[in-house]
């Protein structure tokens, strides 16, 4: 058992980011919020091909832009529009590995196709939230959901922690960690909604449904991370964010997070 241990560096940093996503969602329109999860998508690509050490831009920009691009056709064009991009990146991908990578095709291309999927394609779901109905306080109640978990998960399981949840991709990780940060994850929104009426439209069977799948799939996009970390044999996904690590570190929870609440919140909505 490991006591927790009071890291400055990672609470005063972790509080910054928190404030900077935070007043993002509540002064920014939605194409200014756009141009925030464009940058976020930039990062995480350029991480993802840091861990296998594909770090010559030649390698990023490209999957960068495609990745941008995607987010931006799935959140504001046409269904038709967006399939459009996607054969194009495609087309693209396979364009440049050909052209430039012809010894080591079959890395770099699952590479690319990955990125623009995982870093673009599932990001864009925070821009999507954003144009729901009240969309601006549903992503609060998002960041709350994925937050609590992992803060409650973290310290919990280096508290309470005795079994250990999956040790060979994550050997930090236990159990008991993992059912107090959901428990207190789902908590957390429950204070929350008895003090923000907008979220009483959802009733409280489908207000803990949709808390409880969204921490669910934010603990499955922990995992996901740590396995993509597993197979570049890296740690940490960079050095951006003193204290946590990379962009990746700080929102792979969010990234599969997000999609399943825009699912679920968009139901609920519409019925």
């Amino acid at each position: 058992m490991e006591k927790p241990r009071f890291d400055p560096k990672r609470f005063i940093f972790g509080i910054i980011f928190g404030i900077v996503i935070i007043l993002s969602i509540f002064l920014l329109d939605i194409y200014e919020f756009f141009l925030v999860s464009a940058v976020l998508t930039a990062l995480s690509v350029y991480e993802i091909y840091g861990i296998f050490d594909l770090t010559g831009y030649k390698y990023f920009i490209l999957p960068e832009i495609l990745a941008i691009l995607t987010a931006f056709s799935f959140a504001f064009l046409k269904p038709d529009a967006f399939i459009f991009i996607f054969f194009l990146s495609g087309f693209l991908i396979f364009f440049k590995n050909v052209l430039f990578f012809k010894t080591d095709f079959g890395k770099s291309i699952f590479i690319d196709i990955f990125s623009i999927f995982y870093a673009g394609f599932l990001i864009s779901f925070l821009l999507k939230i954003f144009q729901l109905s009240g969309g601006k306080l549903l992503l609060l109640l998002l960041f709350i959901l994925v937050w609590a978990s992992d803060i409650f998960a973290y310290y919990g399981g280096r508290h309470f922690g005795r079994h250990k949840l999956i040790f060979p991709l994550s050997p930090k990780k236990t159990t008991e960690g993992a059912l107090i940060g959901f428990l207190s994850a789902v908590l957390a929104a429950l204070v929350f909604r008895a003090f923000i009426d907008d979220y009483k439209r959802f009733g409280l069977v489908s207000f803990i449904i949709l808390s409880s799948v969204t921490v669910i799939a934010g603990m499955l996009g922990d995992l996901t991370e740590s396995l993509i970390k597993r197979m570049g044999e890296k740690k940490d996904s960079g050095y951006l964010i003193p204290g946590h690590g990379g962009i990746l570190d700080r929102i792979d929870s969010l990234i599969l997070a997000a999609p399943f609440f825009y699912y679920i919140a968009a139901y609920y909505l519409r019925h």
